[in-house]
């Protein structure tokens, strides 16, 4: 199985959060890894809050980053997404970067692991695969 990582999901399990061991096991056993080349400033800047609000110091912020961008083997460029991803941005009203991972996911037959309920409710207006449990359980875990 090809597996797009969204940045959310990425977050969460480097954050160790209650259901990282169930994001782990989706992340090992997939084939492959993929993810737009938008995820590393997502991933980032998601850090970043964690900072900002004191939950997290700047060494150890760090040391996730890094743990976050081990866990795709392959970043596929946004320029290589953007075109298809506007377009279809237009058409579902829904904002650009979300699109990226669905085009992506859709180009390469691969399912979505995500924790973005609004990504994944445009996961299931286009038709791809989208790791539903995960999504439903963080939300009662918080």
């Amino acid at each position: 199985m090809r597996l797009v990582l969204d940045a959310s999901a990425a977050v969460r399990l480097v954050m160790r959060a209650v259901t990282a061991e169930r994001l782990l096991k989706a992340v090992a056993d997939a084939a492959v890894v993929i993810a737009p080349s938008l995820y590393v400033s997502e991933v980032a800047n998601a850090l970043y809050k964690y900072v900002r609000a004191g939950d997290l110091d700047m060494d150890t912020a760090l040391e996730r980053y890094e743990e976050a961008m081990d866990l795709v083997d392959d970043f596929t460029p946004d320029r290589e997404l953007t075109t298809e991803a506007l377009t279809e941005a237009a058409r579902y009203g829904h904002p650009v970067y979300d699109l990226l991972y669905v085009v992506l996911a859709r180009r390469s037959g691969s399912t979505v692991l995500t924790l973005d309920q609004r990504l994944k409710t445009l996961l299931d207006r286009t038709g791809i695969d989208a790791f539903h449990d995960l999504i439903n359980d963080e939300q009662r875990d918080g």
